[in-house]
């Protein structure tokens, strides 16, 4: 398989994962915002990276980051099992470190987030 039929089939893979992932409204009823506040950092880069990824009623509940590092092709962060367990929970703020699923290289230490969850209106 050449490099463009790799990508094709890559791309027809996420879309349907995101199909079957169904919308946060779906998923997340009660859920009006999400929001996830990252930090980069990265060994020799001196000025840390800030991202910010926001997920409103309409976007899919698909809850993965893709890693920045040159060297991770296929990897990402993977934020779901700590946004269904705010949600369970009711929770509104999570903070903490996490590391790209599949990055190997010594420069990509990882990700620090704030994630931000706004519920609808009881």
């Amino acid at each position: 398989m050449n490099r463009r039929m790799k990508l094709l089939a890559a791309k027809a893979e996420k879309k349907q994962q995101r199909i079957e992932a169904g919308l946060l409204s779906e998923v997340f009823p009660k859920v009006k915002e999400i929001t996830i506040s990252m930090i980069y950092s990265q060994t020799g880069v001196l000025q840390p990276l800030s991202r910010t990824v926001n997920f409103a009623p309409g976007s899919f509940a698909i809850f993965k980051v893709n890693c920045l590092c040159s060297e991770c092709l296929e990897g990402g962060f993977n934020f779901t099992r700590i946004i269904k367990s705010m949600v369970r929970n009711s929770k509104n703020v999570s903070k903490g470190k996490i590391n790209c699923d599949t990055c190997s290289a010594p420069e990509c230490i990882g990700v620090e987030y704030i994630i931000t969850i706004k519920y609808a209106p009881k």
